[in-house]
């Protein structure tokens, strides 16, 4: 029997490597969980690079709403993010190049408001047909 090839989305050893300790463990408690966590993030990456739909995940991997729920989840806890900033950081670094400046305290207050529920709540408010003297 051949090994199945894997997809070009698939995690290399070296880039799990980088990725593994920034992806916490699914629970300690009960039993053990039924997928790895590398399999789950080879399924989102194989449905995000494809641009298949979840439905249309390869059987392969694990069910599509498993997928989509650690997808969603890694999503709100910011992992995707924080992933990218590391890695960017990761490249900047093997290039020689220079950190960036950090940005100035008035920026990151801005940027903090721009990002907590009461800006958005602010902007939603400003929106509303009711509120606006320039609509129609």
């Amino acid at each position: 029997m051949a090994k199945q090839q894997p997809y070009p989305s698939t995690l290399t050893e070296r880039e799990w490597k980088v990725i593994e300790p920034w992806l916490r463990p699914v629970s300690k408690l009960g039993r053990p969980p039924r997928y790895g966590r590398r399999l789950m993030v080879d399924a989102i990456l194989y449905g995000v690079r494809s641009g298949c739909t979840w439905r249309m995940l390869p059987h392969e991997f694990p069910h599509w709403r498993l997928v989509y729920y650690y997808f969603a989840k890694w999503q709100k806890e910011g992992l995707w993010e924080r992933l990218q900033r590391v890695l960017v950081e990761k490249v900047r670094v093997a290039r020689g190049k220079k950190k960036p400046r950090a940005p100035r305290s008035s920026t990151v207050r801005a940027l903090r408001w721009l990002a907590s529920p009461e800006s958005a709540a602010s902007m939603q408010a400003r929106r509303s047909w009711d509120e606006s003297a320039t609509c129609w």
